[in-house]
């Protein structure tokens, strides 16, 4: 019995990230966060209250800059 083994290429990233770290002041909120996003594809960011899903989507859009107390790294 021959059996088809299916392989599936990696999606090319669309967005990747090394090393992110996130500070709202002296708080590190984000540590050492890494993660590719594929293109044409639908990515959800899911977890608990307070985890970090909105701090990293405001790195994505660099809507942090907005506040001098707040930085990224990486």
């Amino acid at each position: 019995m021959d059996a088809k083994v299916q392989t599936q290429t990696p999606a090319k990233a669309k967005l990747a990230v090394r090393n992110l770290n996130f500070y709202y002041g002296k708080f590190h909120a984000l540590k050492n966060v890494n993660m590719e996003l594929p293109e044409n594809k639908v990515t959800a960011f899911i977890g608990p209250s307070g985890c970090g899903k909105s701090t990293l989507l405001r790195t994505f859009n660099r809507m942090f800059e907005l506040y001098p107390e707040q930085r990224a790294e990486g």
